[in-house]
């Protein structure tokens, strides 16, 4: 079975960022990693790019509105919070709320959420509208509860 880093490890590659990321979060039920990349992806390409990396990893992509999502967040919430960090509420209008802050910086932001094996998956990417480095990448990977 895969580990936590060597998932985040795969994405941070694909997206030529991995030097300098370092994680935000690492516990033994889930691992968040953020870097940035001199990489610039046309901002048309940020879709397939995301379902590319999905589809490297063998995951399933879900959508962000669905149930499933709502509940892969607050497990992830759950993991996060065993590490004595506070968190607000958690549902899936979170991603909407943070896309909708950064797009206001005149940033542009995708994401994808993907079901591995053994794992949920949430990759965000996001750069300047006018696509100028860097590119900025982050990536939950969280242990699926049972």
């Amino acid at each position: 079975m895969r580990k936590t880093y060597e998932i985040a490890g795969e994405v941070m590659g694909f997206f030529d960022s991995f030097k300098g990321s370092r994680p935000a979060i690492n516990n033994d039920r889930i691992l968040i990693v953020r870097g940035k990349s001199r990489k610039v992806i046309p901002l048309n390409e940020f879709d397939s790019k995301l379902s590319e990396i999905g589809e490297i990893l063998g995951g399933t992509e879900l959508e962000a509105t669905s149930e499933e999502v709502e509940k892969i967040l607050k497990a992830g919430d759950k993991h996060i919070k065993e590490i004595n960090i506070t968190t607000g509420d958690i549902d899936n209008r979170g991603f909407i709320r943070v896309k909708e802050e950064l797009e206001s910086m005149g940033l542009v932001v995708a994401y994808k959420i993907f079901e591995l094996p053994s794992f949920d998956v949430i990759i965000a990417i996001w750069e300047d509208k006018n696509e100028l480095p860097p590119l900025y990448v982050e990536v939950t990977v969280s242990e699926r509860e049972e």
